[in-house]
């Protein structure tokens, strides 16, 4: 039985994504905290973290439900459009004519609609085709890792205040009891010095 919980892009398109983002509130706790170094934690914490990414990658899922994103690609090979060179763009247009027989329309490339929208079907195509070639793998674990950085800057950003809020709460709890320690060893002491000066004082 072959289990995987994480495949090569879900590691490094999603699951590098979440620890960058929960990592200050993490880095915090284990600097400031020591029961949180123990091995029995970090285990129960990496499950945890496991189950929080599900969380994280479904709230990723509906901060992205309204947003669009246009073809850039198929734009590319619009006949007006600039980007590629015009002999570039005839290579292209012949390879994809012979790729498949409904991209005949390639063979006479004009600026209507209907070739508009052949170069996003063409575009479509090419995705669904070349998903296992290596350089598209990559291509798209970097697109993906970039991307899902980007829309979950906002909670990077909130965790990263509970990450400063935590460290402020521990060192001031941390001073608090240095503080009462350092008053209860030698708090006897200097109140009978304070006394005895007074007293000296007022004799």
């Amino acid at each position: 039985m072959n289990i995987k919980i994480f495949d090569v892009y879900n590691i490094r398109a999603r699951l590098s994504v979440y620890i960058i983002i929960i990592a200050p509130v993490i880095l915090t706790l284990y600097a400031m905290y020591e029961p949180v170094r123990s091995f029995s934690f970090s285990v129960v914490f990496i499950a945890i973290l496991c189950a929080f990414s599900n969380y994280l990658f479904a709230l990723q899922r509906y901060i992205q439900k309204d947003k669009i994103y246009g073809n850039t690609t198929a734009k590319y090979l619009y006949l007006e459009d600039g980007h590629i060179n015009a002999c570039t763009k005839k290579r292209y247009y012949r390879k994809l004519s012979l790729m498949d027989e409904e991209f005949s329309i390639f063979d006479t490339p004009t600026n209507s609609i209907e070739f508009k929208e052949a170069c996003a079907s063409a575009i479509q195509w090419l995705r669904n085709n070349t998903r296992e070639n290596r350089l598209v793998q990559e291509e798209n674990m970097l697109w993906g890792f970039y991307k899902n950085l980007l829309n979950l800057k906002i909670i990077g950003i909130i965790f990263s205040i509970i990450a400063i809020i935590i460290l402020i709460t521990i060192s001031l709890l941390i001073n608090m009891k240095d503080f009462f320690l350092f008053f209860i060893k030698y708090g006897g002491t200097y109140n009978r010095y304070i006394l005895f000066v007074i007293l000296g004082f007022g004799s």
